[in-house]
């Protein structure tokens, strides 16, 4: 008689610190007013392997901040039910003279604008509007746009605005920078600076994709989500160890089949 018995694998973990790792994760990132902020994010007691690339939180003053794209991002509001977060730029919170001039971009790989949440529209601020000497500034200007007065990239002198009315005047201006806004933030700018920085403060949205799915089915099991650094794919942290997508599951290759012991009893 010939008697078949699978041979069962037993998941082993990944490394050797799972269960610190598991430990690790259960620490939630606090700063001001964001409290118990978990996966994606990560830092500060949120080791990188805790969250996702691209969503590491830094506490430096009265809010946390996320660096976007090489731009560093004033954090306003998290929402893990709806998994968006509300963003503001840092270099213009409370200003509209930025350091430097850079243009607004978000990493779409990880974020999107939800459509779900209100329209965005960009707010495009000029800026060395007196350096170019091919354009002439037409004289009504000043009754159309906000003068914004700051000295831009260590240069005095130039004349920059914001105006939504004059749809040509990046003809006239050295350097535009797009800040996306709500429509309804952007409908109540009156000509004043002030009511210009109140709406860019008001930041805007942003919903996270950081193996989203994955996750969902890490928590159902048991587990926490997170990334392993080693080979840059979604982790689920366990109490006995890390796994690739849920407490005690294993990856199987696409057809493979189970492995068999099998020998010969005397019948």
């Amino acid at each position: 008689m010939i008697i078949a018995i699978p041979l069962i694998h037993f998941p082993s973990c990944l490394h050797a610190n799972d269960d610190e790792q598991y430990l690790n994760c259960n620490e939630r990132f606090d700063c001001a007013s964001a409290k118990d902020i978990g996966y994606p994010f990560w830092g500060s007691n949120r080791p990188d392997y805790c969250g996702y690339p691209g969503f590491e939180l830094d506490c430096s003053g009265d809010a946390p901040h996320i660096n976007i794209t090489f731009i560093k991002y004033r954090v306003l509001q998290i929402d893990k039910e709806s998994m968006t977060l509300k963003v503001a730029r840092a270099d213009y919170w409370n200003t509209t003279c930025p350091p430097t001039i850079v243009n607004t971009t978000i990493n779409f790989s990880i974020f999107s604008y939800p459509s779900s949440l209100g329209t965005l529209v960009n707010l495009t601020l000029y800026y060395e509007c007196s350096s170019s000497s091919s354009f002439t500034l037409p004289p009504q200007l000043d009754q159309m746009a906000i003068r914004l007065n700051c000295p831009i990239n260590g240069s005095t002198g130039a004349i920059n605005y914001y105006s939504s009315m004059i749809p040509d005047l990046a003809g006239a201006c050295k350097y535009n920078v797009e800040v996306p806004v709500v429509v309804s933030a952007a409908a109540a700018i009156n000509l004043t600076e002030e009511a210009l920085i109140e709406a860019i403060d008001g930041g805007f949205m942003l919903e996270w994709n950081a193996s989203n799915s994955n996750c969902d089915v890490c928590q159902k099991s048991g587990g926490l989500c997170g990334f392993n650094t080693s080979t840059n794919v979604f982790a689920c942290h366990c109490a006995n160890g890390t796994f690739p997508f849920a407490c005690g599951l294993t990856a199987t290759a696409p057809g493979k089949l189970p492995l068999f012991i099998s020998w010969l009893l005397p019948s």
